[in-house]
C-alpha cells in the first residue's frame, strides 16, 4: 500500500507541477481583417507576372472552387482593393485572369468580392 501512495504522490506532482505551453505568438497578418470590416472569401494570390501583361497568374488555394468568366477582386495588405480580375483559364491550382480595372501586384490577395468592395473597386482606373 505505500508503494502505491509513494506512485501516486509522484504522479500528483508530476502533473500538477507541469504548466501550460507559453501561448505562441502570433506573428501580424497582413490580411487580417480589422473589426468591423466584412469578411471575403479568399481564394488565391497573384503570382509573379510582367506589369504590362493583360493577364496574370493566381495561385488558388487548396479546394478553391473557380469557374471561367467568374469576376473576382485583388487587394494589398491593407485591404484596399488594386485590380478586378476575371478569370479566363484554369490549370491545376492555376488560374489565369485578365485585368479589368486597376492594376494587381504580385502577392496580392485575391479574394470573392462583397457588395463594399466591388463598389470601391470600380472606382480603380480602368
Amino acid at each position: 500500500m505505500n508503494r502505491l501512495r509513494t506512485v501516486c504522490l509522484l504522479l500528483a506532482l508530476l502533473t500538477g507541477c507541469a504548466s501550460a505551453p507559453p501561448p505562441l505568438s502570433e506573428e501580424p497578418n497582413p490580411f487580417a481583417l480589422p473589426a468591423g470590416s466584412p469578411s471575403n472569401v479568399r481564394i488565391g494570390f497573384v503570382q509573379g507576372f510582367p506589369l504590362t501583361s493583360p493577364s496574370v497568374p493566381v495561385l488558388l488555394l487548396p479546394g478553391t472552387l473557380v469557374q471561367d468568366k467568374m469576376t473576382v477582386v485583388t487587394r494589398d495588405p491593407r485591404l484596399n482593393p488594386t485590380a478586378i480580375l476575371e478569370i479566363t483559364a484554369l490549370q491545376g491550382r492555376i488560374a489565369v485572369a485578365r485585368i479589368i480595372r486597376g492594376q494587381p501586384q504580385p502577392r496580392d490577395e485575391v479574394v470573392l468580392p462583397s457588395a463594399e468592395l466591388s463598389e470601391r473597386a470600380q472606382a480603380l482606373l480602368p
